[in-house]
């Protein structure tokens, strides 16, 4: 079977990075069963492993000169680079060492395809929202991915782009792995207590703060029903939101609960009526169609109706589970939320209908076969010039 080489420079050990976590390991098992061999490469602190059917430590570094030595192409010492016909990077900010790392690649193994995936683009919008460190880091990043062009053979996107720095695109979009996200069973609604799940490495972009706002307003005026909002994930905003929530006297109505994982997430699903998908991605200017959120996809897998604003092209614009809002900075309205979900109740099986949707429409299979397809494709067409 022929074998690709997952690359992210992620710190998965980083409790913030667990739904990514989640997802490159779905990703490698879908390969798997597209019939490319995957093994990832990945650290957690200062341990570096390579995990296939097993986890091996490849090596565990204490200084950040030799972490940033070995993660830049020391690892080609124990990885045969050679035995890959793939290489997948998961991309972030670039920077001399990366091109530096992709040239000995291709020189160690000139056959090898290479292809990046970029989750959110244009990202340098984020960026924006940052700290000056990391502003830098982007300018950084500016100047390198010039260079991609000469070593990688397809940018894997999210967006409608047909181009990303200069090499065609796949477009797909992002997927679940269902076994992972089974249907969640709720008590019936008891007609007076909705709870809103807000899921989420919590960043400006996501929106949280619009629906604390929202809140704000819904409780100026009297309501038969109590609106509470459960934000679950850590994240640079959080403190934001905290001290909102706090200036706002909602601290009854809204609960913070930090990063939870495992079966203590699982309650929080079970007591939890609407998802609160991105309400802010309008922020860095990728609203329109230009990415796709997992959250959304593991609310449907889960079986909960979720609200979003911006297009999500892994749902039709009929959806009847999914409320789109107006993607701007106003305050959300919370009756509108409300009514969304007391509407979803008059189909009675509709956590069935939205977990068969994700399961049949949205896993990691059927989002990367086109891309295992194209992988195959252009090992192909390498090995064709390379007979020329």
């Amino acid at each position: 079977m022929e074998k690709l080489l997952f690359f992210t420079k992620m710190n998965f050990a980083v409790k913030g990075s667990g739904g990514i976590q989640n997802k490159i390991f779905a990703q490698a098992k879908a390969f798997d069963q597209l019939g490319i061999k995957t093994e990832i490469f990945y650290f957690e602190n200062e341990k570096i492993y390579l995990k296939s059917e097993e986890t091996v430590l490849l090596n565990q570094i204490n200084s950040k000169f030799g972490f940033l030595k070995y993660i830049y192409g020391g690892f080609l010492k124990d990885i045969k680079i050679q035995n890959y016909e793939y290489l997948f990077v998961r991309h972030f900010l670039t920077n001399p060492l990366f091109i530096w790392l992709l040239f000995r690649i291709k020189l160690a193994n000139p056959k090898i395809v290479i292809f990046m995936e970029i989750p959110t683009y244009p990202y340098k919008f984020e960026f924006g929202l940052m700290t000056l460190k990391k502003r830098l880091e982007q300018k950084l990043d500016e100047f390198c991915t010039y260079f991609f062009r000469f070593f990688i053979d397809r940018i894997v996107t999210f967006s409608s782009k047909t181009k990303i720095f200069g090499i065609p695109t796949i477009q797909t979009d992002n997927g679940i792995d269902i076994e992972k996200f089974g249907l969640t069973i709720r008590p019936a609604f008891d007609g007076k207590n909705i709870h809103l799940l807000g899921l989420a490495n919590v960043q400006p972009w996501h929106g949280l703060d619009r629906v604390i706002c929202g809140l704000s307003e819904y409780y100026k005026r009297e309501n038969t029903i109590s609106v509470f909002f459960d934000v679950v994930g850590s994240g640079d905003e959080l403190p934001n939101l905290k001290k909102l929530a706090n200036s706002l006297s909602l601290d009854q109505y809204v609960q913070f609960h930090g990063f939870v994982s495992g079966d203590d997430l699982l309650k929080i699903y079970e007591n939890s009526h609407v998802g609160i998908g991105s309400l802010g991605m309008h922020r860095i200017n990728v609203a329109k169609g230009e990415t796709s959120a997992l959250k959304s996809r593991e609310y449907a897998a889960r079986g909960i109706p979720f609200v979003i604003a911006y297009l999500d092209r892994g749902f039709p614009d009929d959806f009847p589970f999914l409320l789109n809002l107006e993607a701007n900075e106003n305050p959300i309205d919370i009756q509108q939320i409300v009514d969304f979900y007391t509407n979803c109740l008059q189909e009675k099986d509709y956590p069935e209908i939205l977990h068969n949707y994700a399961k049949d429409n949205l896993t990691w299979n059927a989002k990367l076969k086109p891309v295992a397809e194209a992988l195959k494709n252009a090992k192909k067409s390498s090995s064709s010039d390379t007979n020329i």
